[in-house]
This record gives structure tokens, sequence and C-alpha cells, in this order.
């Protein structure tokens, strides 16, 4: 074998196993989330309830909730949070406002 086709032979393999890891991690990560959306609805009001805990800003993807606008509203409101849905992007934005005129503290 001459040392052209060794490195292109190497190369290939160094491509093909970085293409299936990002495979692997894109599979991995997407298998988590949807199970994550389908625990109970109570509990994922408690995990929702503890993400919101006085930061700025949190952002959690669609997948990973399979709760209502309903109850996302509730938890977020119990929190002093206001939800944005972000519909092109698929993901929403609870943005700490604890101070809105009419809000119920």
């Amino acid at each position: 074998m001459t040392g052209h086709s060794v490195a292109s032979t190497i190369g290939s393999v160094v491509g093909f196993v970085f293409c299936g890891g990002l495979v692997t991690a894109g599979m991995t990560v997407t298998i988590v989330r949807a199970l994550r959306a389908t625990k109970s609805r109570e509990k994922q009001m408690t995990r929702l309830a503890a993400q919101l805990d006085g930061r700025n800003q949190v952002c959690i993807r669609k997948m990973e909730l399979g709760l209502s606008v309903e109850d996302m509203l509730r938890v977020a409101y119990s929190r002093g949070y206001s939800l944005i849905d972000h519909r092109v992007w698929k993901y929403y934005e609870f943005v700490y406002t604890p101070y809105q005129p009419g809000r119920l503290a």
C-alpha cells in the first residue's frame, strides 16, 4: 500500500466514526427528552417548578414537556414567571416577571 491510500483509508475511518458518534448522540438526546415528556403530569409539574427557581429566563424545548399550556401557566404564574411560546423554534421561554400589575402574589 502506498502512503496516500493508507492516509485515505484512515481519513475515511475517522470520518465514519465521527458521523456515527454524532448520530448516536442525537438519538440519545431525543430518546431522553421523549422519556421525560412521558412522565406523569404531577412529576412534570414538579420538575418545571424546580427549574423556575428565580432565574431571569428559563428555556425548555417543547419535546421535553408533555404538559398542557394551562398547566404550564399555572406553575409559571405561581412562581412569578410569564410564558412565551416560541412556535417556530419549538421551545417555551419562561421570563421572571414577579411584579406585573394585576398579578396576584
